[in-house]
């Protein structure tokens, strides 16, 4: 059944017109006293009208079915629409400087990333330049390393040259001692064999059997062979004493060649720690400048065109953080923005936005996400069905009431925040099934609620007897059974007509 509702200031106009109507005369008078009526004097309103199809589209009036419903108790409360706070972004900057370029306007669409506006910022400019600054102080950083290391190789081969020139000078030594060793060892046996001789000469030539020749020439060749062992015996001395003094001296040039050794790998190291340590803070400083570039909405491409380039370019583009529709603007062409102020754009996406909905503490106690609430705009009596997507723990302090809110589908950009509405909220009591006509259905005839039925064009009014109202619809206990047709809309334009029809044209106002 279509049913299309009247609003609340309407409806009580037709609770107030019975009194209005009876306004005329008191108690039981003639209802036409003192009006100077015609002839045929008081005549009563007519059961039945009927109207042309011309009539009844002039008086807006629509019919439905009556049919028996469930109807829940519910309580209203206030609500509004609102931009869902989970999917706004707030835009500013982070850095100062005047807008240059503003693309968007109110009510503009844009896509994620989506260019917005740009700031000319010298303050971008400058740390564009400590940017290049600290990518030169790098670039001067790597050929002192590479030096400071070749220089400790340098140091390095001339110790070990020195420790070797040592090694080398004793490795020469014991060649000279061997060979007065063995001019010794052969010079030995030699005086043996001579002494030998002169003994056995001495007692032949005390027995006359050796010449004296030959016992002098035997005394001469002892004394040879003596002088030649002496000789072998000074000689090997003196090549063990030049021995002594080259381990003295080669141990000597090898503790001098591994202190050069020492002290040029400590200057060295020194040295190249230093070179490594500025190397490190220049990279460091490089890399603190990128990352402030990058806060500044520099991308990595921009950044490497300016590294190569040198180029400054200090155009602070801001871009969209998500998709959304510009529902605030804070900030126009021309403008000095700040990274102070709070928001130079808001976007918002209003394909789904919320209803807040304040309720009294002692209402909100059973409600709880997923419950099903029907939301009422009563400018236009549409209503819809939708199901609560949060409800708060908290009372708020100002307004002492709970909040909850129900998440809305608005690809169709039927809701607009800010808007106003009823949400009505089942209280959980019983309910049952019963014949049910909306509030705009029902009309004050003669101090008794009555309805139009409609058959054709012909319209008869109903008195009925009717119990709760619920969400805008009555309980009727008499007078209509289902699938009788009423009227829903226009009653009080009818109820118009049918006063005409009754005053006829017999009167004499």
């Amino acid at each position: 059944m279509k049913i299309i509702m009247k609003t609340q200031t309407l409806f009580l106009l037709c609770l107030a017109l019975p009194v209005w109507l009876g306004g005329c005369g008191g108690g039981n008078a003639d209802p036409h006293a003192g009006h100077n009526h015609g002839a045929h004097g008081d005549e009563a309103a007519p059961s039945e009208l009927k109207l042309s199809p011309k009539t009844m589209k002039a008086l807006e009036i629509t019919t439905g079915i009556v049919k028996a419903q469930m109807l829940q108790p519910t309580f209203e409360a206030p609500a509004r629409v609102a931009f869902n706070h989970e999917s706004m972004a707030h835009v500013g900057t982070l850095v100062k400087g005047r807008v240059s370029e503003m693309n968007v306007h109110l009510g503009d669409t844009v896509n994620k990333g989506s260019v917005l506006f740009t700031i000319e910022s010298p303050e971008l400019g400058a740390a564009q330049n400590a940017f290049l600054k600290a990518l030169d102080s790098e670039a001067a950083a790597l050929p002192a390393v590479v030096l400071a290391q070749n220089n400790a190789g340098e140091a390095q081969a001339a110790a070990e040259g020195k420790a070797a020139e040592a090694m080398l000078a004793l490795a020469k030594n014991p060649a000279a001692i061997a060979l007065a060793q063995g001019k010794l060892d052969a010079a030995k046996p030699v005086l043996q064999r001579a002494t030998e001789l002169l003994a056995s000469g001495k007692k032949l030539a005390a027995a006359g059997a050796l010449a004296g020749a030959e016992l002098n020439r035997r005394e001469a060749a002892v004394q040879t062979a003596t002088a030649d062992v002496h000789s072998a015996e000074a000689a090997l001395a003196q090549a063990k004493a030049q021995q002594a003094r080259d381990i003295a001296a080669a141990t000597a040039k090898a503790a001098a060649a591994a202190a050069g050794l020492k002290a040029a790998q400590a200057q060295q190291v020194k040295a190249l720690g230093e070179a490594q340590s500025a190397l490190k803070t220049a990279q460091a400083t490089v890399a603190t400048e990128r990352n402030r570039l990058t806060l500044f909405g520099m991308d990595a491409n921009a950044i490497t065109a300016l590294a190569k380039d040198r180029a400054l370019t200090p155009h602070y583009i801001v871009r969209a953080p998500r998709a959304g529709t510009v529902v605030e603007r804070e900030v126009t062409l021309g403008e000095i923005a700040n990274p102070s102020q709070p928001h130079l754009l808001v976007l918002a996406d209003l394909a789904r936005v919320w209803v807040l909905m304040e309720v009294p503490p002692a209402r909100a106690e059973g409600l709880k996400p997923g419950q099903a609430v029907t939301l009422v705009n009563k400018e236009t009596d549409y209503r819809t069905n939708a199901q609560l997507a949060y409800v708060s723990p908290l009372v708020d302090p100002e307004t002492r009431t709970v909040q909850a809110r129900v998440e809305l589908d608005n690809a169709s950009g039927k809701w607009r925040p800010g808007q106003f509405l009823t949400v009505q909220i089942p209280t959980g009591g019983a309910s049952k099934k019963s014949l049910v006509v909306p509030e705009s259905a029902v009309q004050i005839v003669d101090g008794q609620p009555t309805v139009y039925k409609v058959k054709k064009n012909i319209f008869t009014a109903h008195p009925i007897e009717v119990g709760e109202r619920i969400n805008g619809m009555i309980r009727v206990h008499k007078g209509l059974k289902e699938n009788d047709s009423v009227v829903i809309n226009g009653t009080f334009e009818l109820k118009a007509e049918f006063g005409k029809a009754g005053a006829g044209h017999d009167h004499s106002h």
